[in-house]
């Protein structure tokens, strides 16, 4: 696989007084790297449109600030994003663009799991101290981030969503309740409770319906709920579909009209009707050797992202699959890569000025084989970097680049202004 790591975009403007915020992390991909634990390793990675990857983006957009220990998920609401660090208890604020960092939340913060925003309120599903009955739904000021209440809950909690204007948690870590309580955002207080089958694994939400994967030794079952009745409105069982171990999750997915699920080397599929519900994998991959296969997990844009945690050690492996199973993309991202994102988003302060500024950058001949050029660019610095990710020539652009003593092939070009930036391929002929 083709990648391309770069160190480019990390830029601090002390004379300003503010780091760079345009759009670069905003039209394509975000994975979340968990981290080792006990280390503040959590990171960031992303890949964008035309596949190139850059890993520690958190790190290139604050100075090499680390992030925490663990990135548990990561929300985006807005600019924002949210990102979740269950060991450091804390949720780190960021630009969802650039991913500089706006502000820090810690206050009744213990070991979060999941965020979500509603009625201008942040709630944030809880464990509290280990070893203690203290699991709890934080709720802060969206604006300020001041600390408002917490919800009590009876239940280790994971994902906590918003639809329907209600906040729905799932409250069964590792596989251990069977019950998700829903939250009025206006009163912060739960007003109902709905009990499914033991072993609930995760929640996930098309349209105004939430489904739920209820899994265990024998077999797994989906239940559809209606929002405004909060009562199951449907499900479906199957007994040969079980997680891969006792202590290995399957993983669930949604997109459009269809539910996925994950677990070992197979991928399933059933369409949200919840009609059938059948044993053949959608695919089944190659077993890697190594623990983790399905660590990350998601449907978006029509494939199939799976994150191989790879033992846990320094790197993950990012496959990148169709619904038929074909290896689209390989990407190596960091320690433990748990979630993918899609984040496509154009920030009000750049969707004018900034957009003009790069439709107007042109580099020309392309291919190239003795001088490129770059039009409107004169003083911005650049980066050409070969495929193997090889910085083969960087400087400050004028008047063309000379290309001649470089080898034929593909190439990216970075540039970068403090008013615009650009990545684009060409090639040396």
């Amino acid at each position: 696989m083709k990648q391309f790591y770069s160190n480019f975009f990390k830029l601090s403007f002390a004379l300003a007084g503010f780091a760079l915020t345009s759009a670069q992390y905003s039209n394509g991909y975000i994975v979340s790297n968990e981290g080792n634990y006990g280390t503040p390793t959590g990171e960031i990675s992303y890949i964008d449109v035309n596949n190139n990857i850059t890993n520690n983006i958190y790190h290139l957009a604050n100075n090499n600030e680390d992030l925490g220990d663990i990135l548990q998920s990561i929300f985006f609401e807005g600019e924002k994003s949210y990102l979740v660090l269950n060991n450091s208890n804390k949720v780190v604020v960021a630009n969802r663009a650039s991913f500089v960092k706006s502000a820090v939340i810690t206050s009744n913060i213990v070991q979060p799991r999941y965020t979500t925003i509603a009625n201008g309120k942040i709630f944030t599903s809880n464990w509290g101290d280990y070893g203690n009955t203290t699991q709890f739904v934080s709720v802060h000021d969206a604006n300020t981030y001041a600390y408002i209440t917490s919800i009590p809950l009876s239940e280790n909690p994971e994902e906590i969503i918003t639809v329907n204007g209600k906040i729905y948690v799932n409250k069964s870590s590792y596989r251990a309740g069977n019950s998700i309580d829903v939250i009025n955002p206006a009163t912060n207080t739960i007003i109902t409770t709905i009990t499914l089958s033991s072993g609930l694994q995760s929640i996930t939400v098309v349209g105004n319906e939430v489904f739920a994967l209820c899994t265990g030794s024998a077999g797994s079952t989906i239940y559809k709920i209606n929002t405004t009745t909060d009562t199951v409105s449907g499900s479906i069982a199957n007994s040969t579909i079980v997680p891969p171990s006792q202590y290995d999750a399957l993983k669930f997915s949604s997109e459009g009209n269809t539910l996925y699920i994950a677990g070992a080397t197979s991928v399933y599929s059933l369409n949200t009707n919840l009609a059938t519900f059948s044993s053949t994998p959608l695919f089944t991959t190659t077993a890697s050797g190594n623990g983790g296969d399905f660590y990350g997990f998601a449907a978006i844009d029509g494939k199939i992202f799976q994150g191989n945690a790879n033992n846990f050690g320094p790197n993950s492996t990012l496959n990148v699959y169709s619904q038929t199973g074909t290896l689209l993309n390989t990407f190596t991202t960091l320690v433990s890569s748990n979630n993918i994102y899609k984040n496509v988003f154009t920030p009000a302060n750049l969707a004018t000025s900034e957009t003009k500024v790069n439709n107007s950058i042109l580099i020309y001949p392309n291919p190239a084989s003795d001088i490129l050029y770059i039009k409107n660019a004169d003083g911005a610095k650049f980066k050409i970097v070969d495929l193997s990710g090889r910085i083969s020539k960087s400087g400050i652009y004028q008047n063309g680049i000379i290309v001649s003593d470089l080898n034929k092939g593909n190439y990216t070009i970075q540039i970068l202004d403090k008013n615009f930036q650009k990545t684009e391929k060409f090639i040396i002929k």
